[in-house]
């Protein structure tokens, strides 16, 4: 059994909602040219659900998004080809029903175009990206670098350690040495006085 509810509210947006018996699959299409955009919001009381974008054109059939196991799902599209079929498949893997509840937006329906990235804005950001991922190269090369010195220099402090315990134990040594004999020929010449 399908409830299909639409309306459409103050936003501009059309929100409609669905009941979804077990294992039950809804789909539903649009049409797009060149440039146009979507939004669309979907939500349900479960969390036990799949939701499947594709993108159908002349050429081929591209996947846009494909998730299942969350409370509500939004995704954001813009059009490049110049005629574009888009599916909406959303499936119930709950054993009881699930009402999903979507908000969907296109074209002048979205409230500020200006917000909306284009192509062109994505190119740039690739741009900043691979900057961004050049600089995380060198900044891993470089803690690397700073590691590998660090045991380096952990290594040359133990064995400095090691080699100033050892010089502190011969001095130590030396220095018993020589205040035995010192002691002893102190003894000595004390002895050498009392008998003379």
């Amino acid at each position: 059994m399908i409830l299909l509810v639409l309306v459409i509210n103050s936003a501009y947006c059309l929100q409609f909602g669905y009941e979804a018996e077990k294992g039950q699959q809804i789909c539903f299409t649009d049409n797009f040219s060149k440039e146009d955009v979507f939004d669309i919001r979907i939500s349900a009381n479960s969390s036990n659900y799949g939701v499947k974008i594709a993108e159908a054109n002349s050429q081929s059939i591209d996947s846009l998004y494909d998730r299942k196991g969350s409370w509500e799902h939004n995704y954001q599209y813009q059009s490049t080809s110049a005629t574009a079929h888009v599916r909406y498949c959303l499936t119930n893997f709950e054993n009881d029903f699930i009402m999903f509840n979507i908000t969907y937006k296109t074209g002048s329906e979205l409230a500020n175009m200006g917000k909306v990235a284009k192509i062109s804005d994505l190119n740039q950001m690739g741009g900043i990206i691979k900057k961004l991922n050049t600089q995380l190269d060198d900044i891993k090369r470089e803690r690397s670098f700073l590691i590998e010195k660090f045991d380096y220099m952990s290594k040359l402090q133990g064995s400095i350690s090691k080699k100033q315990m050892a010089f502190g134990f011969l001095c130590l040594g030396l220095s018993m040495i020589i205040t035995v004999i010192t002691v002893n020929m102190i003894k000595r010449i004390l002895r050498l006085k009392k008998e003379s």
